[in-house]
């Protein structure tokens, strides 16, 4: 009996399911939320809204970063001055690495070769081998070291220094800071533009954002927001910027061409930070006196859907 070429290929294609298994979960898109007070992690299925999984990390679970490649996500262990790595597929910690006192904030270089851990506590960041999980060096920065950002080729690093309201700009090959520019008190969040050739800083404690040029190290622009301007994320065309005024309770569109606030929403009880989904059409805001992940549509600002996390939720981000 002679098969068919389609038939063939289709019983290949079966047999091929069969001992691959499904590969669904690899693509899955999830919500990862950091817990201060229960020290974990919530992950959220994006498409159902139920919680796939909680993962102990350390005290006060602050911030997470995901991988480029999505397959490793860091937890900055602000109660413990750790970092935890966790292997984004199997749902595990896979390795805990010292860093500094209050360990609020990591980053990962574009090659996804080294991460930088943010230390508030001792105005320092640890740079860490994400291969061998380890602290290759610490590096002083300036008081209140809280946050950092690599530029798109890798080359400098830009840390928040939130209590001194200036950054610090790194040269990663000599591990130098050779340039001071200014910034804002209290700075909160970093958000790279598409490309990541600028990006938006927060600054809650002087009611400011600000749009620094990663590639020439120099500011752009200072814009004065009221309401403690705290978590911010951008769309996927760069064209607008979602804030949370924590104060006000609020979430804000600002338009990033004439930096104006277009719409304005309540939504929570002390919204903390957001991610964005690829798409661009939904916004994930943790709730941290809800202790609740609000889904918001972005074009209307309204709650869509709330999702129960650990217990004070701060951090968040989105997993493809």
């Amino acid at each position: 009996m002679q098969i068919s070429k389609t038939r063939t290929t289709g019983l290949l294609v079966a047999m091929f399911a069969l001992v691959a298994g499904p590969v669904a979960s690899v693509s899955a898109h999830e919500i990862w939320v950091t817990n201060i007070k229960s020290g974990d992690v919530t992950v959220i299925d994006v498409s159902s809204l139920k919680v796939k999984a909680t993962i102990k990390t350390g005290k006060g679970a602050h911030n997470v970063t995901i991988t480029p490649d999505g397959k490793q996500a860091f937890v900055a262990n602000v109660g413990e001055a750790t970092v935890s790595i966790i292997d984004t597929r199997k749902k595990k910690v896979v390795g805990t690495v010292a860093a500094g006192k209050k360990t609020h904030d990591v980053s990962v270089s574009p090659d996804q070769k080294l991460a930088v851990a943010a230390n508030v506590g001792t105005d320092t960041v640890t740079l860490i081998d994400v291969a061998k999980k380890r602290p290759l060096a610490t590096l002083k920065t300036a008081d209140g070291a809280i946050m950092s950002l690599f530029s798109p080729d890798g080359r400098l690093l830009y840390v928040a220094n939130a209590r001194a309201g200036n950054i610090s700009v790194i040269d990663v090959k000599s591990r130098k800071v050779t340039k001071t520019l200014p910034g804002g008190k209290g700075m909160m969040a970093l958000a790279p533009t598409p490309g990541g050739k600028r990006a938006w800083l927060t600054a809650p404690g002087s009611n400011q954002l600000i749009l620094l040029d990663l590639i020439k190290a120099e500011n752009v622009a200072v814009v004065d927001v009221a309401g403690q301007p705290h978590g911010l994320a951008l769309s996927p065309d760069g064209k607008k910027a979602y804030l949370v005024q924590r104060k006000l309770n609020q979430i804000s569109i600002i338009d990033t061409a004439s930096r104006k606030i277009i719409k304005s929403a309540k939504v929570g009880k002390r919204p903390d930070m957001l991610a964005i989904s690829p798409d661009g059409k939904t916004l994930y805001v943790t709730s941290r006196d809800e202790d609740k992940l609000l889904v918001v549509s972005a074009a209307s600002l309204k709650v869509k859907a709330e999702v129960a996390t650990g217990k004070e939720p701060h951090g968040v981000a989105y997993r493809k």
